[in-house]
């Protein structure tokens, strides 16, 4: 299999687990809603770390409430989470259509589980980021 092919067939199959997750969530707040829940949901509190602007790492008041995608660092981007996470990074090259070449490193991620929020509800839903 082409790397080409490989990473397009990764991007696929993230995106559709990604997509069947909202989908699930987007149905999670319809259903409050139309049962006389409170309207405007709390947010979900991010994670006290993360990047800096220029991408050094930060324990408090970052950029960026993310960690990078490897063992040992937080995946979650929210706390007071509890559920399933998956985390990827994948650089490489690419082409751009004037024939110019470039790098890139993505960070793809998504949650899915319970959480409480801002309010200090317990709420679950689904997440996920390029």
């Amino acid at each position: 299999m082409a790397r080409k092919q490989f990473l397009r067939s990764g991007a696929v199959l993230a995106g559709g687990i990604v997509g069947f997750g909202l989908l699930g969530a987007s149905r999670a707040a319809a259903e409050e809603s139309e049962h006389g829940g409170r309207t405007g949901a709390g947010s979900p509190k991010p994670i006290p770390g993360g990047f800096g602007a220029d991408f050094s790492l930060l324990p408090v008041d970052p950029f960026i409430h993310v960690l990078p995608p490897a063992v040992g660092f937080e995946m979650s981007t929210i706390t007071d989470f509890r559920g399933v996470i998956a985390a990827a990074e994948v650089q490489g090259t690419a082409r751009a259509t004037d024939g110019s070449h470039f790098w890139f490193d993505a960070d793809m991620r998504f949650m899915r589980g319970q959480y409480i929020d801002d309010r200090g509800r317990r709420r679950e839903h689904a997440f996920g980021f390029v």
